[in-house]
């Protein structure tokens, strides 16, 4: 499961990022501007000194450029007509753009909070599950309140605007919001309409009998009326569950371990590809990396000093 930033933006929120990642490039275009910027967020007691990049291949860049940026607008502004860069500045200077710019910051927000979600150990399909479906029902909430003028779900957008919005900008984020979740609907069509056999893996003691597939109704009933079951599924995570039920009723069992094991999302592949990174660098290019590799992923702390004790010093010459 990838990042969900990816999803596409409206012409008028693109346009704005873009020009936001303009401001900052040119911020941050030589060491004596941003040096120039640090000092003047200093003396104006900003809460940072420094812009932040975007860059495309670090999912969290975007929000955290955005937000940056917004908290320092008027550090921004200064820095602009400093420098005379008047065709930055007009643009910057528009009520129109810090809106828009609260709006990208709060959306993006939103988008951080759900991809750190998705990421971690010990997650599954049913757990990535909820938080997507979750999302979705939060921008069907957020749809409805826009239409409503409530915008309290978006705080810098608040902050900006008061409660003060004309109609286009709520139309805007109607429009965008509404796209947001036909998006997320076909990105992942499997994940919103969740199979009877996802809900039963999830917690097979609260479903009737009618709900289940025939094939495995026998086994059902047989496992929702062992009462030792019941017990050992409250005091172990699923995959320890199914994991000793598939012994005693291994179809239900199979089909529910065939839904938590697989991967769910690439999180394992690029902390696996990161170590890599970290060990088998340009000085250390023939390195066989394979043990390496297994202890700095495994969960097992190795035990230094045995290991160090069974093997044997070089000999003085």
């Amino acid at each position: 499961m990838k990042s969900v930033s990816c999803f596409r933006f409206d012409s008028q929120q693109c346009r704005e990022a873009a020009f936001a990642i303009k401001v900052v490039n040119y911020v941050k275009s030589s060491a004596l501007n941003t040096r120039l910027f640090s000092k003047l967020c200093k003396d104006m007691d900003a809460d940072h000194t420094a812009l932040l990049y975007h860059t495309q291949v670090r999912w969290l860049s975007k929000r955290n450029m955005l937000s940056r940026i917004f908290e320092l607008r008027e550090e921004g502004m200064l820095f602009l007509v400093a420098n005379q860069k008047h065709d930055l500045l007009l643009a910057f200077g528009r009520d129109r753009f810090c809106t828009y710019l609260a709006y990208l910051a709060d959306i993006f927000e939103a988008f951080n909070q759900l991809n750190k979600k998705l990421q971690g150990p010990g997650t599954n399909i049913i757990v990535h599950t909820d938080a997507i479906n979750a999302f979705v029902v939060k921008l069907n909430l957020w749809r409805q309140r826009a239409k409503n003028n409530n915008f309290a779900s978006f705080h810098r957008l608040t902050e900006v605007t008061g409660n003060d919005f004309n109609q286009n900008l709520k139309e805007d984020i109607n429009s965008h919001l509404g796209n947001l979740q036909d998006e997320f609907e076909r990105y992942f069509p499997e994940i919103i309409a969740c199979s009877v056999l996802m809900k039963v893996a999830r917690n097979p003691f609260v479903y009737k009998l009618e709900d289940v597939p025939e094939a495995i109704q026998e086994e059902f009933i047989e496992l929702t009326n062992d009462f030792f079951a019941k017990d050992k599924f409250h005091s172990c995570n699923l995959e320890e569950f199914w994991v000793k039920m598939q012994h005693c009723y291994p179809r239900i069992g199979i089909q529910a371990l065939n839904i938590l094991v697989p991967f769910s999302s690439t999180y394992l592949c690029e902390c696996g590809f990161s170590t890599l990174l970290t060990i088998k660098y340009k000085a250390r290019n023939r390195l066989h990396v394979e043990s390496d590799i297994r202890c700095a992923l495994s969960n097992t702390l190795p035990d230094i000093e045995q290991l160090v004790a069974k093997k044997q010093g070089h000999p003085s010459h």
